[in-house]
């Protein structure tokens, strides 16, 4: 199979792209840095993880391998690339803002993060919930702070001016 030149260039923007930083722990790139220095080439282009010709390994390999083996083991329905990568975005809500798991992820568009990657926490729904109830009942009396204005009541479907909302 060849590639038309439309398709090379495509494929040099992804390459050229996927080329930038990727963040890591601490850690484990201590650990990574220290695996590399063992490597049968050390060089900054070579992979750190080779396949056997020193090349990159096949992801549905280490799936099959890896993965599968481990979510057996976890008694996991499944465990793919992408469930770790979803379990991650999911984890990282309480950890910092849209943007930064967009840059976790390395995702080009924000819309793929949220509506792809990260998943409803109910418990973390209720958490808000609860946290702008108790807000709300911090203000001063509604009545007080309604009076004279246009509220619009549960089930209404017009706005009646100088009613209270405990009304």
């Amino acid at each position: 199979m060849s590639l038309d030149n439309q398709d090379e260039t495509y494929l040099a923007a992804a390459i050229v792209k996927s080329l930038g930083v990727v963040r890591v722990p601490k850690e484990p790139a201590d650990d990574l840095w220290l695996w590399k220095q063992r490597c049968p080439n050390s060089s900054p282009e070579a992979f750190i993880f080779p396949n056997k010709k020193g090349g990159f390994m096949d992801s549905n390999n280490y799936r099959n391998r890896v993965l599968h083996g481990l979510a057996q083991e976890l008694e996991l329905p499944k465990l793919t690339f992408q469930v770790i990568r979803r379990t991650i975005a999911t984890l990282a809500q309480k950890k910092g803002t849209v943007k930064d798991i967009k840059g976790v992820l390395r995702h080009s568009r924000t819309a793929t993060t949220t509506d792809v990657y990260m998943q409803e926490i109910p418990e973390s729904v209720q958490k808000t919930v609860d946290a702008i109830s108790a807000e709300l009942r911090l203000l001063p009396n509604l009545e007080e702070v309604t009076r004279g204005t246009s509220v619009l009541l549960p089930n209404a479907t017009k706005l009646k001016t100088g009613v209270s909302v405990s009304t």
